[in-house]
């Protein structure tokens, strides 16, 4: 839709009414006006925008208005999807897609969790569902809440208690892999809360991915010889002068 077209769908609507996990915008005429009209409505959804050709000031005043990012045509539908990630990363503020709980790593990418480096095989609604009580980390997140983070731009009519059930099947999933660890704790009248145990330290993820490189033999390539770099004599003899203003 053209840029009309737009005020008038936004017409009234504030972040409440329009509730998207992103925005992306095209050739509406005008991308900086339509940027801003967005943020002054409060849409808080992030705005990628997509532009025919390459230019400093445009893209500049695009980001300055509020938009999140600014993508010269073509482009894939990955690279969209990995920028987005980044994206809603930063507003958690999240250094990555790996949110470490405890003995358990849920990944915001689409991965399969892991327990101690062991992946644990979710379906895809156990896995969008635990993604956004790891986004929640330690905070009561309500059913309404993930019922519309996972079913709400879907166009489904799931039943009424489906995310119970989801809940109890991630809930004997992580219990199984974990031996017992409880992570998923229902707070009565409020949702749900995701927390590691008290016993269950977090792996050293740095030390897990050397040992799986080791396992897979990366590390027993051949090694390289170290050739040093050579230094032109005469950058070795030049003196070293004090520039003074």
């Amino acid at each position: 839709m053209d840029l009309n077209g737009l005020r008038d769908l936004v017409g009234g609507n504030g972040s409440v009414d329009i509730a998207h996990d992103a925005i992306i915008i095209g050739d509406v005429g005008d991308t900086e006006a339509c940027v801003a009209m967005l943020r002054a409505r409060n849409v808080t959804a992030a705005i990628i925008c997509l532009i025919e050709r390459r230019c400093a000031n445009t893209t500049a005043g695009i980001l300055r208005a509020g938009a999140d990012d600014v993508l010269v045509k073509p482009v894939i539908s990955t690279e969209i999807r990995a920028r987005l990630e980044a994206i809603r990363r930063r507003s958690y503020g999240l250094t990555s897609n790996a949110v470490t709980v405890g003995r358990l790593t849920v990944f915001l990418d689409g991965r399969d969790p892991e327990v101690d480096g062991e992946r644990l095989r979710l379906s895809q609604r156990e896995h969008a569902i635990l993604s956004v009580l790891a986004l929640n980390h330690r905070r009561v997140v309500s059913k309404e809440h993930i019922y519309e983070e996972v079913y709400g731009l879907s166009g489904s009519d799931p039943l009424d208690k489906v995310i119970d059930v989801y809940i109890c099947k991630l809930r004997k999933k992580i219990d199984t892999a974990t031996g017992g660890g409880r992570y998923i704790e229902t707070v009565y009248g409020r949702g749900y809360k995701f927390e590691a145990p008290p016993d269950h330290v977090a792996p050293d993820r740095a030390q897990l991915m050397l040992d799986r490189w080791s396992n897979a033999g990366a590390l027993a390539a051949p090694r390289v010889p170290f050739i040093p770099p050579v230094v032109p004599r005469a950058a070795v003899r030049a003196p070293i002068r004090a520039v003074g203003r």
